[in-house]
């Protein structure tokens, strides 16, 4: 029998963890489980855990209110009390339909708030690309969630805000849907996408600290952010009052 050395033990183990996680990434993008019911995000950290199941197609009423209501399928844009309104999943086009609202409306409003349980990693880092070259703030109100690839669209702001009722999450990127490519493929691509992140987070002056928040949580699941990581992590500007 042959054995291995320790470095070429090594080697191997890191080419089939490379080899597993592709493979994962292809199975995620094959099958959606439906899972249980949304999570009560808007229980403080203090009061129960900070990974908890993830549902982007329902979202949790705020306190006092329905227990489940669905978020839109994509992204809607309205302008409401002095601010624009961005609401639902992140879809593919989402980026360019902003834009095209934005030329349609001349909106001039300067805070835009989000309520968004994430989607396209992609579409959120544009639409954080359009919010920081106009000059425009970013504002999670309370009842509000901020999940996935939304906290994206949230680090665009010159200024961003969370409400002590709002709640920020992050879990692993999820960039599209994959044709069926071999794992290591997939992982090339994953990497690749994730780099391009971790850039945009720095030029936004988010600190990268956030990452392995992110990349620790499956898909599955959500982490949510205290108030105090919020601001640690410079995902919001200015801590929460109220």
């Amino acid at each position: 029998m042959r054995f291995l050395s320790t470095p070429q033990r090594a080697i191997r183990a890191v080419l089939l963890s490379q080899v597993l996680l592709g493979a994962a990434i292809v199975g995620a993008d094959m099958w959606r489980a439906p899972g249980a019911a949304a999570p009560d995000l808007f229980a403080p950290p203090a009061q129960g855990p900070s990974t908890r199941p993830y549902r982007p197609d329902l979202r949790p009423g705020a306190p006092g209110g329905p227990a489940m209501r669905p978020m839109p399928e994509q992204l809607e844009f309205s302008q409401e009390e002095g601010a624009i309104t961005i609401t639902g999943q992140i879809a593919a086009g989402d980026a360019d339909r902003f834009l095209a609202w934005l030329d349609e409306t001349r909106a001039e409003e300067r805070t835009v708030r989000l309520d968004s349980s994430g989607g396209s990693v992609g579409d959120a880092v544009a639409i954080g690309r359009v919010i920081r070259s106009t000059g425009r703030s970013t504002l999670i109100d309370e009842g509000a969630v901020c999940l996935s690839a939304c906290p994206y669209m949230l680090a665009g702001g010159v200024e961003r805000r969370a409400a002590p009722g709002g709640v920020v999450g992050v879990h692993q990127h999820y960039f599209g849907q994959n044709t069926i490519l071999p794992a290591f493929m997939a992982v090339r691509d994953l990497q690749r996408s994730q780099a391009g992140v971790m850039d945009y987070l720095s030029e936004m002056g988010v600190d990268l600290r956030l990452m392995p928040y992110a990349l620790r949580t499956p898909p599955e699941d959500i982490t949510i952010l205290d108030p105090a990581q919020l601001l640690d992590f410079r995902l919001v500007t200015e801590a929460a009052s109220g």
